[in-house]
Formats: structure tokens, C-alpha cells, sequence
């Protein structure tokens, strides 16, 4: 069997091919097997793979070539591979895996809440200008007190309190807290050196 060949990435089979790979494995796909310069390999049976990432996606490889890191790993591992910002590439730990589910779930959530909120209070449009009311409201209540807007916050802490109970979200919004002055520290920061 002949072959063209990327690397050890077998690209096209052909009788025209550029190099003679020898007989395939019988049921299993092409996106499994590498040329190692002396006979095809099926990377499932590996322990340790060459990897690297181009644009975003990771190959994976039987030999060194340029750019690619050795990982100890299976292929079935291949889906949680991860390159961090200084380019070094592992598998994604237990506890990274559990909150990438957990934070797929929430955003499920989040989309369920937003489709469910979406009839009762109006699109984002509608939101904002809620929003926007509520806090002029606020800035009149603290600089005037009108007897009218007490009673009308009065009539609300009730229904605020149930849909945001303190045990809740006291966390939350502590995390969001400072999550928000760590990215407007780097803004200011960004900004002041314009």
C-alpha cells in the first residue's frame, strides 16, 4: 500500500504515493493511523503520544516532529488535552473536567432562566430599561426619601429577599465582587497606559 504522507499523518492513499506504508489494520479509521518511517500504527495502541497544537487543534503523533511535546496519555484521552498560556500541553485534571461540566450545566441553566424571564419581563432591551429605572428610583430615594418611593421599596424587600436569599448568593456575589475589580484594575490599568 502506498501513501502520501504529512509528517507521519497519512494525508492520501494511492498507488501514485510518495511512500509504501504496508498492509493497514483491518476497522480502523484513517484519523487512527500513523507512519513511523517503518510500519502504520494505530495510536489507540499507545501509552504516550507526540502532540502539539495548530490553531486550536490538537494533533497527535507517533514520532517527534516540530513543535509537538510528549505526553503520557491514551487516545482516548485526546478530548481532554489542554495547552496553557505558556504553550506547555497536558490532560485536563479530574477537578477541571468536573467544573467545565458544572459550568456547562450552569450555562444551560442560565439559558433556561433567560427563556423563562424572556416572557415575564421582556427581552435584554426591556431589562436594561427596567434596570435603569430602578436605579434612577434609587438615586431620587437617597437624595429626597419621598414617602411614595419608600413605601414602593417597602412593597419589593419582600419579593428581593425571596428571589436573592443572603445564603445564596452571599458568595456569589462576593466572587463577582472581585472578579469585577480585578478586571476593571487591569482596564484602568490598560487605559493609564494609552
Amino acid at each position: 500500500m502506498k501513501a502520501n504522507l504529512r509528517e507521519d499523518i497519512i494525508t492520501t492513499l494511492t498507488e501514485n504515493g510518495t511512500t509504501e506504508i504496508g498492509q493497514l489494520p483491518k476497522n480502523v479509521g484513517m484519523e487512527r493511523l500513523r507512519f513511523d518511517g517503518e510500519r502504520v500504527i494505530d495510536l489507540e495502541t499507545l501509552d504516550y503520544l507526540w502532540v502539539r497544537c495548530v490553531n486550536g487543534v490538537f494533533e497527535l503523533h507517533v514520532i517527534k516532529v516540530p513543535g509537538s511535546q510528549k505526553i503520557n496519555m491514551k487516545y482516548k484521552k485526546r478530548k481532554i488535552l489542554f495547552e496553557e498560556d505558556d504553550g506547555t500541553i497536558r490532560l485536563k485534571t479530574e477537578q477541571e473536567i468536573t467544573n467545565e461540566r458544572l459550568d456547562g450545566k450552569r450555562k444551560q441553566i442560565l439559558v433556561q432562566l433567560n427563556q423563562k424571564l424572556k416572557g415575564k419581563i421582556g427581552d435584554m432591551t426591556e431589562l436594561s430599561l427596567n434596570n435603569t429605572m430602578l436605579i434612577m428610583a434609587l438615586i431620587v430615594y437617597v437624595r429626597q426619601q419621598p414617602p411614595a418611593l419608600s413605601n414602593f421599596f417597602d412593597s419589593l424587600i419582600p419579593f428581593i429577599m425571596d428571589a436573592f436569599p443572603l445564603n445564596k448568593w452571599k458568595e456569589v456575589l462576593k466572587e463577582a465582587c472581585k472578579e469585577l475589580k480585578d478586571a476593571m484594575d487591569d482596564y484602568h490599568n490598560k487605559i493609564d497606559n494609552l
